[in-house]
């Protein structure tokens, strides 16, 4: 079964998830916040490894290289929060040329107000509600993180830039082929970049990815299943039920009368 993660194509994504996340080396262009409410999450960024306990959170930013992992496989609260930086205007410095020196925020450092915030963003609220927290949230985070200036190109790795193409035109079509064609490099070094660095093949990356986004519009859409399809860039309906099956345990169909089903209780 395909580890379930969400990338997808909005500014403002929250969930909530009751286990740790799982989830090979990958980059987005979104400002990734996890907050742990009980237990664990462990995670790679840039190479080095962090266990984030009870009370603490990281914050990812744009163009870093991450992966999620877990050890024990005991129950954890975890919230994420992904926000497209744009969304801010103004209010805080271009992140994209911003790392942190450290990514985690101590229990110590996360006072009331901070702590009120990061337990009252819920994935439940509208888009005005979850954006007023994301505000909150994001400005303790900008008092309490010291940061370090990049240079103007953040992203020289051309590893990078392949998944950063992938994430930001995944309902298009993408083949190894035509990877390969616009970074004018071979298929087979499209191949080796997702088996050794992302230790996952393009077609699983990219089934992974739309069947996230698909869900996301069974949820939120009225769009029948074959359209949905469509829309999240699969090219063909048997592909579809496969990666949304292995991502999800269901078929889109299950899922949607599920949701239904929700709804009308």
């Amino acid at each position: 079964m395909l580890p379930a993660y969400e990338i997808r194509k909005s500014d403002l994504t929250v969930k909530h998830n009751n286990y740790e996340l799982d989830f090979p080396e990958h980059m987005h262009k979104y400002i990734e916040i996890v907050y742990v409410y009980k237990g664990f999450q462990h995670l790679k960024i840039e190479n080095q490894d962090f266990e984030v306990t009870e009370g603490f959170m990281t914050v990812i930013f744009p163009d870093t290289v991450h992966s999620f992992y877990s050890i024990d496989k005991k129950n954890s609260e975890v919230l994420i929060v992904m926000c497209d930086p744009k969304l801010f205007g103004n209010l805080f410095p271009d992140l994209k040329n911003f790392r942190p020196q450290n990514p985690i925020i101590s229990r110590e450092s996360i006072n009331k107000k901070f702590k009120t915030a990061l337990t009252c963003i819920s994935p439940d609220d509208s888009f005005e509600v979850k954006f007023s927290w994301a505000c909150v949230i994001m400005s303790y985070i900008m008092e309490i993180m010291k940061l370090e200036h990049l240079p103007s190109d953040p992203v020289t790795d051309i590893s990078y830039k392949i998944v950063k193409y992938v994430e930001e035109n995944f309902t298009e079509p993408i083949t190894r082929a035509s990877l390969a064609q616009h970074f004018n490099v071979s298929e087979c070094y499209i191949s080796r970049i997702f088996a050794q660095k992302f230790k996952i093949n393009l077609r699983n990356y990219l089934g992974l990815i739309r069947a996230e986004y698909a869900a996301n519009l069974i949820r939120t859409t009225d769009e029948n299943i074959t359209l949905i399809s469509q829309l999240s860039g699969f090219d063909s309906q048997r592909t579809f039920n496969r990666m949304f099956k292995a991502a999800y345990g269901r078929t889109p169909k299950e899922y949607k009368n599920s949701i239904n089903q929700f709804i009308k209780e």
